[in-house]
């Protein structure tokens, strides 16, 4: 049995079209995330700061496995499960490889 989830305030999902360039904390990764839109001045491109991440590389690097398998599910090619089984190798590859 999993551990439940529990929601003591309502968290607003957040929409993201992209993220900036992962910063290095340390022991810690900060992910950025953005939407990308036009600007209400001059309608040039704008990337919109939405949130930010901050976790440990384990748990940043397990997260990521977790969309690589679910994206993985939703693949009906061979090539997607190539990508899912390459980054959960290199997972489980010794500490010093991540």
């Amino acid at each position: 049995m999993s551990t439940p989830l529990i929601e003591p305030a309502i968290v607003p999902d957040v929409f993201v079209t992209g993220n900036a360039p992962t910063t290095v904390m340390g022991d810690n990764l900060r992910l950025t995330l953005f939407v990308a839109q036009r600007s209400t001045m001059d309608n040039s491109p704008e990337n919109i700061v939405v949130a930010r991440i901050v976790g440990s590389r384990a748990d940043m690097l397990q997260i990521a496995a977790a969309i690589v398998r679910s994206c993985d599910t939703a693949r009906t090619d061979a090539s997607g499960t190539e990508v899912a089984n390459a980054f959960l190798e290199f997972l489980d590859a010794p500490k010093g490889r991540h």
